[in-house]
């Protein structure tokens, strides 16, 4: 067997890059983040109880030094050309927030959990968050949530010792005392490639791959579930259980391992793998485990990301003895060390080439042990010892990870709910346990006679799997033969860096990574493809069905974005239809624009389009340094400086950005009433604006008196979006700071890309014909003869155990959650009425990557969606239904609502919106105040306007689905709409408990 390199040729030094490569470990994570951006897979949350109040300054003060001393927690990561860097910023403030009125612990831990999996942007922001709850019970809780791109198990110790040691310094005034660190991670990566990259690594990953390979695979429990598309890493639900292992098993454990000339961790492992063999009925499989591959001793005290996944052969036989399995799981694990440092991706991928199976996982198992050293903090110890949160997410289908707690040890396991129902977890770890327990107790017994409580689950529909979970290839007729030719020609380009030679001709149904491609290869040519070609396609897409056909089918569909636009004077950049440096250019607003213009003519409904924040401030603030921040926000982006008309020749709305920008007001309202502020602070939310004649947005700052102000920023929704609205708070905290801000962008209307959108007007109107243009809602006063917009909400939850079904139910239809919300919204009108027949409106960004997603704009279209109850359909057949519309909407989500109104509605009046009076919505994660360095919050707006009839909004929060409805109180009591959240709950119940029952069954005909 080829052994690996141990270590490059070269030393490892400080080089001082600012612009580095990524480690190959790094690589991997970034992949996953590319595929599933956003995701909380890879998040590392810990949370600590401190048993003081925490000083927020002095906590700022230490983590500041603590970035700045390790550089990898203040890099981002990107895409340059056709190879992705990590970028090392600027010392700066840590980024806190100060969440107050969250008084018990329970609640705190329930706000942790949901902040837990907000996602970390890597591309444009540090990979560390903090929130800090200053008095929970007396005592103060903190949360630090760092991507495990930058941080691994074997950091926490040294990260908690510099943050005991840091705090106290700046309690103290004085700079901590902290050895210096010979290297920084992109040292370390530059030289972890010069060991592992170029040839070096071709003949161990071929010789490993094909041992892995002849191992018999995948690894299925009992109770897997049939799978209809792609497992993507990073963008699986998971369950999270954890259990505690006494002391007295530990320590037996520990004395077996010493008796068989062992370690705990083959104790545990050999244990895990017989639980395996129990619910998978498989002697041989392989196990994922997680090493900390930190080959050189300078990189001890080094904040990174370093374990690697290695794979072991695990072989099993209820005919031996326990240890007997401990011999040949010992042998198997000393002889696996040789291949620790091969890279788990590249070794995968190698292992899909040599086998011909396309992109499929090595492993399905995992198992981790944890055995780093605990963190040597000093007296005073002013935290118990974190807690690491989970995400709601699986990186494996079984992932077990033994952790040292005490003298005994915590479990944890982790199941990937998409494969195997949530109820798994609880089973296998009280089947493990026993397993375990039993083994060390008498380790010369056969494992077939040692009983379990439970035993695998039964698989009533066992499934048929191809080894890879890969979908059937597309239908070649999708694309025609150019985009079929420009996919062979992208594959051959990208093949060919990887075999140094030109690559052959390949195949329509040929698939990229069994012809030898790579996760960082494919992203690479669909960098190129957007580059040369100008099609956008998202790598997620591209794994679903990675073949020349199906790239050709995807190239096909994909949207040409604008051209890259050039920055012009004052670092503006403009938009493609605007020459450089010229602001004063008229431009045609897009067909979102000119719909909502429209809409603002109807003075009734002005209000209804208002993007409004309120910021509570809290302590003392410079209110002078607030609203110039404010002041140079508002001025800073074309969008905001834009004033609005109508070219009555042409018939078209226009807009320059030329205009003067708002002026922050700050008013001293010290001596007012909670009456009188609150009704300044609703005027200044929803007092519409003279859009040709003023800027569409304002800024005041209320002084409130006790070192606290309010402050509204209001925007028109012309010219911004949800988020650009974060974008606002956010960079309103950078100004504040005195930290530059970005270059602005200008909103990149294209009305040459709009016309060819609205030739596919017909495409989306054509599964709309016939429906009807209203909904029987159980209004309790009849509409008006024009519009209302004062509105309430109320909010309903499923529990988790619910939400955990309804959510496997949604996926085995091929629905999200979010499409299984439009159903359950149409199956609860019905219920009201004989209507059978829906349509509803979604929102859809329109946003499509590069530059155009930092622009402050109006950038959602607004989606219509058909629901068809007809017949008596199942649960199923509905969400399948829903599943197959959703289809051809999203596939012309772009095209103008207008053009499809004016073809469905050319009748409407205006007692209500167009089309449909019913919208529905996936609500992203919540918006954040600025960090002021003060404690801030968002606060309710206490007048509602909405836009719609009744608005439902789905999220999911600390693993619970909430359902929100927004309704227009001039046509409903509350009452109605409680019964009607009652009924969409009870009906989320049913629909998780068997989707197979009648979707009707108990709805009024």
């Amino acid at each position: 067997m080829t052994s690996v390199p141990a270590s490059p040729t070269t030393e490892l030094t400080r080089t001082g890059l600012t612009v580095a490569p990524l480690s190959l470990a790094q690589e991997r994570l970034w992949l996953i983040d590319a595929t599933a951006p956003g995701s909380p897979t890879y998040h590392v949350p810990l949370l600590m109880r401190w048993s003081e109040r925490v000083d927020v300054t002095a906590l700022r003060t230490a983590l500041d030094a603590i970035t700045a001393r390790h550089e990898v927690l203040r890099t981002t990561y990107r895409l340059d050309g056709e190879r992705v860097v990590q970028v090392v910023g600027n010392r700066g403030r840590a980024d806190i927030e100060v969440v107050h009125g969250t008084d018990r612990w329970a609640d705190v831990r329930q706000d942790a959990l949901r902040r837990a999996r907000t996602p970390l942007d890597l591309a444009t922001k540090p990979p560390l968050r903090c929130v800090v709850w200053p008095g929970a019970q007396g005592c103060s809780a903190v949360l630090l949530v760092i991507h495990h791109i930058a941080v691994d198990g074997w950091s926490l110790a040294a990260l908690f010792e510099e943050l005991a040691e840091s705090y106290q310094a700046a309690l103290d005034g004085r700079t901590p005392e902290l050895p210096p660190l010979p290297v920084q991670y992109a040292d370390y990566a530059v030289w972890d490639r010069e060991a592992l990259g170029g040839s070096a690594l071709e003949t161990p990953l071929a010789d490993r791959a094909d041992a892995l390979l002849a191992v018999p695979a995948p690894l299925r429990l009992g109770g897997a579930r049939r799978t209809t598309g792609p497992l993507l890493e990073g963008d699986r639900p998971g369950s999270h259980l954890t259990f505690q292992i006494d002391a007295e098993t530990v320590s037996a454990a520990e004395q077996l391992a010493k008796q068989s000339r062992a370690t705990p961790f083959v104790v545990f492992l050999a244990a895990y793998a017989e639980t395996l063999r129990r619910y998978a009925g498989q002697r041989e499989f392989v196990v994922g485990t997680v090493t900390a591959n930190r080959p050189h001793p300078a990189l001890e005290r080094l904040i990174g990301f370093f374990v690697n996944t290695v794979p072991l052969h695990c072989k099993t036989d209820g005919g031996q003895t326990f240890r007997e399995l401990l011999r040949s799981t010992r042998a198997e694990a000393f002889a696996t060390l040789t291949h620790q440092r091969l890279p788990f991706d590249r070794l995968t991928a190698v292992a899909a080439a040599r086998s011909g199976r396309g992109h499929q996982t090595l492993v399905d198992a995992g198992f981790a042990f944890q055995n780093m050293p605990a963190p040597a903090l000093p007296e005073p110890v002013r935290w118990a010892p974190p807690e690491l949160l989970p995400t709601g997410t699986a990186k494996f289908d079984v992932l077990l990870t033994i952790e040292a707690a005490g003298q005994g040890a915590l479990g944890t396991l982790e199941v990937a709910t998409d494969r195997y129902p949530a109820e798994l977890g609880e089973r296998f770890a009280e089947d493990f346990l026993a397993v375990l327990r039993q083994a060390i107790a008498d380790p010369d017994r056969m494992l077939s006679s040692l009983p379990v409580p439970h035993g695998p689950l039964a698989s009533p529909e066992r499934e048929s799997f191809d080894g890879d979970g890969q979908v059937p290839a597309a239908d070649t007729g999708a694309a025609d033969d150019p985009r079929l030719q420009q996919a062979a020609a992208l594959f051959r380009a990208a093949l060919s860096e990887v075999s140094g030679t030109a690559a052959g001709d390949p195949r329509a149904e040929d698939n990229f990574f069994g012809l030898g491609g790579n996760s960082l290869l494919a992203v690479t040519m669909l960098a190129r493809a957007q580059r040369t070609l100008g099609r956008t396609v998202r790598p997620r897409d591209f794994f679903g069905n990675p073949t020349v056909a199906g790239l050709a089918a995807l190239l096909a569909e994909a949207p040409a974005p604008s051209p890259a636009p050039a920055t012009g004077a004052g670092g503006v950049v403009p938009g493609p239809d605007v020459p450089t440096g010229h602001e004063d250019q008229v431009r045609v607003a897009g067909s979102v624009q000119q719909r909502l213009w429209l809409l603002d003519r109807i003075r009734a409904l002005r209000a209804a389009y208002l993007v409004p924040a309120v910021v509570e401030v809290t302590g003392t603030i410079d209110t002078e340094a607030l609203a110039a921040a404010l002041d140079a926000v508002l001025a800073h982006h074309p969008a905001l400086r834009s004033r609005f008309r109508l070219d009555r020749k042409r018939r078209q709305v226009t807009y320059r950005t030329d205009g003067p920008s708002a002026v922050t007001n700050v008013t001293d309202a010290a001596a007012w009433s909670q009456e009188a502020v609150a009704e300044h602070v609703a005027a200044l939310c929803w007092t519409p604006f003279d859009l040709a004649n003023e800027a569409p947005a304002r800024a005041e700052i209320l002084l409130l008196g006790d070192s606290s102000c309010v402050f509204v920023l209001c925007a028109h929704h012309i010219v911004v979006d949800g988020r650009s609205q974060q974008m606002l708070l956010d960079q309103i905290a950078t100004a504040y700071r005195g930290d530059p801000l970005p270059p602005a962008v200008h909103p990149a209307t294209s009305p040459a890309a709009e016309a060819a959108v609205a030739e596919r007007v017909a495409d989306a109107v054509a599964v709309l014909v016939g429906a009807p243009t209203d909904v029987a809602l159980p209004h309790d006063r009849p509409r008006g003869r024009t519009q209302s917009i004062t509105a309430a909400t109320l909010h309903r939850r499923l529990d988790s155990q619910a939400t955990a079904r309804f959510r496997r139910s949604a996926a085995e239809a091929g629905c999200s959650p979010f499409l299984a919300t439009v159903a359950l919204t149409a199956v609860s009108l019905a219920a009201k009425s004989r209507q059978r027949d829906f349509v509803f409106v979604f929102p859809w960004s329109q946003r499509e990557g590069g530059s155009a997603d930092a622009a402050v704009e109006m950038a959602v279209n607004t989606v219509p969606i058909r629901v068809d109850l007809r017949g008596e359909p199942t649960w199923r057949t509905v969400l399948e239904r829903v599943a197959a519309a959703a289809a051809v909407s999203y596939r012309n989500a772009d095209v103008p609502f207008n053009d499809i109104v004016a073809a469905l509605h050319p009748d409407r009046d205006l007692s209500r919106p167009a089309l449909t009076p019913v919208y529905v919505a996936w609500a992203d994660a919540a918006a954040r105040p600025p960090d002021l360095g003060v404690p801030t919050r968002l606060r309710p707006l206490e007048t509602l306007m909405a836009k719609y009839e009744i608005e439902v909004t789905a999220h999911e929060a600390d693993g619970e689905l909430e359902f929100s409805v927004t309704y227009l109180t001039e046509l409903f009591d509350r009452a109605t709409v409680a019964a009607l959240l009652d009924s969409l709950v009870s009906l989320a119940a049913r629909l998780s408990l068997d989707p197979r029952s009648p979707a009707d069954e108990g709805i009024p005909l």
